[in-house]
């Protein structure tokens, strides 16, 4: 039995880098490198604003953020930005210095710019938006997307 688990063990570390490989995943960038691109080459841009605490926002990122045709399509037509919403980072974005109100996380407390970016609307977690290349919103999702609803969202 002993001798089981020990191979068990092995097999697995052995297995376990091969399963990972070859895995896509979404081209994540800032919004300092959004600025660059979209003056370089622009493209449609889409951004998640999530939070920390919310379950939704993170079951978005583990299943369907991680699903292969999701990967290939949002990495073929946009640049994909996340923003969590109570992030404490100044962030450079559109000739701008966008600073928090606090030092400290806080719940409740929101980043400035996911307020700008939202345009009055109420904060609700996960926040999909959808922005044509030259950086007008042209949709916008208030919920969690499965992975039919967020491929319908992004054609």
């Amino acid at each position: 039995m002993k001798h089981f688990q020990k191979i068990y063990v092995l097999l697995i570390l052995f297995f376990y880098p091969l399963c990972s490989q070859g895995q896509e995943r979404i081209n994540w960038i800032d919004f300092t490198e959004l600025d660059s691109l979209l003056a370089v080459s622009p493209r449609e841009t889409l951004l998640f604003i999530h939070t920390d605490w919310c379950s939704y926002c993170r079951k978005m990122e583990q299943e369907i953020f991680t699903k292969k045709e999701i990967v290939q399509l949002i990495n073929k037509r946009y640049y994909a930005v996340h923003l969590d919403a109570e992030s404490i980072q100044d962030i450079a974005f559109d000739q701008s210095m966008w600073r928090p109100l606090g030092k400290r996380k806080k719940t409740g407390q929101y980043h400035p710019l996911a307020l700008q970016l939202l345009q009055g609307r109420k904060m609700i977690f996960p926040t999909l938006l959808r922005f044509d290349s030259e950086f007008r919103l042209k949709s916008i999702q208030q919920k969690y997307l499965n992975s039919k609803e967020l491929s319908v969202f992004l054609e």
